[in-house]
């Protein structure tokens, strides 16, 4: 079941008190089906709803020599299966109330489908989803069109400028390694790829060996055994990605594109090498969450509230399949780009040698337990933390141990844990908008 036991007197605006016991009983069943894939289950019968989500190893870094494979094999399963048009199968759908979502990104694709648990809707529903997932036609009319509208987001994106400075940063940290091209395509290599390509990706990368599968909503265990073995049977079989090489080492670099704007949009990238799935990684979240996570964090403080440099600038950890990275975000007006760099670098340093006060920290504490306690009781939000969890291999009971794990986190712990695993002098700066006169930072008076 999913159960939260929090006492309601502990809920405020500002999350949870870590000072009280704070217990998330959310039991999450484990198994393998006997095609191999991997199911994670929480049974949830407050809602007559049942939450599914596919999560292949098929990202955009299983392109190889074909960059845009995995986006536009994904973007086509909807386009015709086990005989129905497009068209037919998305009426079906919309009369059950079934809705289909699809994403792909640098290490995965997922497909999820969210159903009424009543069996009328839920069997048809489910049958549906299978053939898109499994049985896809791939129809060459489809392909072309969906080619166009990939490369039309892609040009958008580069509109953007903070698509665009996060792209430079994959490029440059991850260059020569499949992160490094973090669009996942080319106008080029999409040109070149035809239906048979499609099939071909999908015989593979679609494999139920491939796959992290999870469910949650109102289902009895067997009724999640029989979905989970209908799924995984219908898929194509035995095959595995293999696990990516290690990056290689970041060079530090300042990378500036010109572009017109009544502003700059920066990054800064760290390069990180602590794997998820260890208790350092937990004092790396503890850490973020001080340093750039909401308006009390010492970024914010610095450059909005002293200075008034910015209106938000945030950092968030990227945990990758392989390493991983610490992202700072924000905009600035044009003539303060190397003011405000120098205010970033300066608080890094200083969270460095000083590590988070007994304050911050337990703050921190009570910002990741609200945001955390608020995720698992959603049924949908839930299936999508525990998606994220199998993919990066992470225990059945991470649930009900983060809180209590990030708990027992001293401030001493994680001054060390930056010191030691947190390089400031292989960052990597990038910068979008017009290059122009730089200003002294504005008086503070």
């Amino acid at each position: 079941m999913n159960d939260l036991n929090v006492p309601s007197r502990l809920l405020s605006a500002q999350g949870l008190d870590l000072d009280e016991p704070l217990q998330i009983a959310t039991q999450v069943q484990s198994w393998k089906t006997q095609a191999n894939t991997r199911v994670r289950f929480v049974e949830s019968h407050g809602l007559p709803m049942v939450d599914l989500v596919l999560r292949f190893r098929a990202g955009s870094v299983q392109d190889g020599p074909q960059s845009g494979l995995a986006a536009l094999t994904l973007y086509n399963l909807d386009k015709g299966s086990a005989g129905l048009s497009a068209d037919e199968h998305a009426l079906r759908l919309e009369r059950l109330g079934a809705v289909v979502d699809k994403r792909v990104r640098l290490d995965y694709a997922q497909l999820s489908l969210r159903s009424l648990s009543s069996p009328d809707l839920l069997v048809p529903a489910m049958a549906l989803f299978t053939d898109l997932a499994a049985r896809p036609d791939f129809p060459a009319l489809a392909l072309e069109t969906v080619k166009s509208q990939l490369l039309a987001n892609h040009a958008s994106l580069r509109t953007h400028t903070q698509s665009r400075v996060s792209s430079e940063i994959y490029r440059h940290l991850f260059k020569g390694h499949p992160y490094g091209i973090p669009e996942g395509s080319t106008p080029e290599s999409v040109a070149a790829i035809d239906t048979d390509n499609l099939r071909a990706f999908h015989r593979k990368a679609f494999s139920a060996n491939n796959l992290e599968m999870v469910m949650v909503g109102d289902l009895s265990r067997a009724q999640a055994e029989a979905i989970a073995e209908q799924i995984s049977q219908a898929l194509p079989q035995n095959w595995a990605a293999i696990e990516l090489p290690a990056p290689p080492p970041a060079q530090p670099a300042r990378i500036h594109i010109e572009q017109s704007g009544a502003g700059n949009t920066l990054a800064m990238a760290l390069p990180l090498s602590i794997p998820v799935n260890t208790p350092d990684y937990l004092r790396l979240v503890l850490a973020n969450e001080v340093l750039g996570s909401g308006p009390e964090s010492r970024l914010m403080q610095v450059l909005r509230q002293r200075h008034g440099l910015t209106y938000n600038i945030s950092s968030h950890l990227v945990p990758l399949q392989t390493g991983g990275l610490l992202l700072i975000q924000w905009e600035v007006a044009s003539a303060h780009v190397d003011a405000s760099l120098a205010l970033v670098r300066q608080t890094l340093e200083a969270f460095y040698q000083q590590g988070p006060t007994l304050a911050e920290l337990h703050f921190a504490r009570q910002q990741i337990a609200g945001q955390w306690v608020r995720g698992v009781a959603q049924n949908q939000r839930l299936a999508s933390i525990l998606a994220e969890q199998a993919q990066l291999g992470l225990a059945d009971d991470y649930l009900n141990t983060y809180l209590p794990c990030l708990g027992a986190i001293d401030t001493r712990e994680v001054r060390e844990l930056t010191q030691f695993n947190v390089d400031l002098t292989r960052q990597v700066v990038a910068s979008v908008g017009p290059a122009v006169a730089q200003m002294p930072l504005p008086s503070t008076d």
